[in-house]
């Protein structure tokens, strides 16, 4: 499901930056620990906070990701671009799609970063087997979410656009992970609210 004008704006702002920078990102290094020089993918990149945040605080060797929203990746687009990453080698690559359907090998990348997506995926279980999927034996996946308590609460979620079936709580999402052949390596969360989970892909 693609973000709603409002959404779009939250995500978009300067304030979003800094809760990926010093909120996510921290949370994510003590839970996993160094990503140096890995190939990450970022599902549901947004305008690339992620992306940016891989190569300077996880110090990714490339980054791929994609976005549902043509909007969101001509802006991912445009930022990489006055970044610079696409001239580093290999390059970094943006497109535009789905995590129920993510063009890519078997085992491809070392890590799978996804900042407040799950949630918003229709059959967020699909979206699950195929970041296993793309994972190779070992590799990580970082996710940052919003519960069912949250996109459930009677204010706040009224300025959100979520599918109504099939949310998910911190346990759900723990149980959904392993069953696709994941250990849990540790989680961080926010009451019923929120939750930021890393996990080792099995052999």
């Amino acid at each position: 499901m693609l973000l709603n004008p409002f959404e779009r704006r939250l995500v978009s702002g300067g304030l979003r930056r800094q809760v990926v920078r010093h909120w996510d990102m921290p949370r994510f290094l003590k839970l996993s620990g160094d990503c140096a020089g890995q190939r990450i993918l970022e599902i549901g990149c947004g305008r690339g906070f992620g992306i940016e945040a891989a190569y300077e605080l996880l110090h990714a060797k490339v980054v791929h990701a994609f976005d549902p929203d043509d909007a969101m990746v001509s802006l991912a687009r445009q930022s990489m671009t006055r970044s610079g990453y696409f001239k580093n080698s290999p390059p970094a690559r943006i497109w535009q799609g789905s995590a129920t359907g993510i063009p890519a090998p078997d085992a491809d990348y070392d890590v799978v970063l996804g900042l407040q997506v799950l949630h918003h995926i229709q059959d967020w279980r699909a979206a699950v087997a195929e970041i296993a999927r793309v994972l190779r034996p070992g590799g990580r996946v970082m996710l940052s979410e919003s519960l069912i308590g949250f996109i459930d609460h009677p204010i706040l979620g009224r300025w959100m656009d979520h599918p109504a079936d099939d949310r998910f709580t911190q346990r759900q999402l723990l149980e959904e992970l392993e069953q696709c052949g994941f250990r849990i390596l540790g989680t961080k969360g926010r009451g019923v609210w929120m939750t930021w989970v890393v996990g080792e892909r099995l052999p």
